[in-house]
């Protein structure tokens, strides 16, 4: 699939909350397997054969962590492929791990952090965030995060409301 065919794709998927990524990363050739990882680890990507790749993710952690791990790992497909060698470990920081299975030295905090503004923008369009703003049904931070399928911490950040948890970040 080209480049241009991933980004419509990915674009038609931010239309309707929550996001469907599970099925969006499938769409894109990357099928999502859960399994049971260290607690400190969220994730992974890893290739499978000549561009080809999977996304697991840690069956332990809650729903709304295991969808960001997949728009996370999501990033790291779209953005860096060329950097993920045989596969990148992710902690709960969403740093990729020297320590891992894969101790791949190629992902730094520059590509991590751009992973996960990939996934905010996946999880969290503009677009989905003034529905469920302007939708007297969501009449609450935490009403708001359920519709978008993100923790309410997630949602505080990405609108810019304070949230006591946030300030640990």
């Amino acid at each position: 699939m080209r480049m241009s065919e991933q980004l419509a794709l990915i674009n038609r998927s931010k239309r309707s909350a929550p996001v469907d990524v599970e099925t969006l990363s499938h769409a894109l050739g990357v099928p999502v397997h859960y399994a049971n990882l260290d607690n400190d680890t969220s994730g992974m990507i890893e290739k499978t054969g000549p561009n080809e790749f999977r996304i697991i993710v840690n069956a332990n952690h809650p729903e709304t962590r295991q969808r960001f791990t997949i728009a996370h790992e999501l990033g790291h497909y779209m953005l860096h492929r060329h950097l993920i060698g045989d596969g990148i470990d992710e902690n709960r920081a969403y740093r990729s791990s020297v320590n891992g299975i894969y101790k791949n030295r190629n992902i730094g905090p520059a590509q991590e952090t751009q992973a996960n503004k990939f996934a905010v923008s996946v999880l969290m369009p503009d677009g989905l965030l003034n529905i469920v703003r302007d939708n007297p049904n969501y009449n609450s931070p935490a009403a708001r995060a359920r519709a978008l399928g993100v923790s309410e911490q997630a949602y505080c950040i990405r609108s810019g409301i304070p949230h006591e948890a946030s300030m640990f970040f």
